[in-house]
């Protein structure tokens, strides 16, 4: 054969053609595959399947996914709030009663209804 038919390795270029041809299709595939991986990231591809799985919901299943996601995550925030909101301390009416029986001018009768009212409304607090 001349020359001017051979590619630069010194074989003729029906060659490569032939080689193609003898791989299988799934050695095809694979290697499309790696191919078109290497463009994503792993956690893009992860993404990316979650995102072909929602496109061929129907409508009725997308909006049960939705609402799911949508319950999940008020759950969650509440017992996130709950367990970050402050515990209250409990409150001492004996001592606050002390501190106000200090006061001139307010006699023992005044303090016991003093201690009426406040056992009445801390104590709705406390049950709430």
């Amino acid at each position: 054969m001349a020359k001017w038919n051979r590619n630069g390795e010194g074989y003729a270029d029906k060659t490569a053609g032939i080689a193609i041809q003898n791989i299988s299709r799934e050695e095809r595939k694979i290697a499309m595959a790696k191919k078109r991986s290497c463009r994503r990231t792993t956690d893009e591809n992860i993404i990316h399947d979650k995102a072909v799985k929602m496109r061929k919901m129907t409508d009725e299943q997308l909006v049960h996914y939705v609402e799911d996601r949508v319950e999940k995550a008020r759950s969650e925030g509440f017992n996130l709030g709950k367990a970050q909101a402050p515990k209250p301390e409990p409150v001492n009416i004996e001592k606050i009663l002390g501190e106000i029986g200090m006061i001139r001018g307010i006699g023992t009768a005044k303090l016991l209804n003093i201690g009426n009212v406040l056992g009445k409304y801390l104590g709705v607090q406390e049950n709430a």
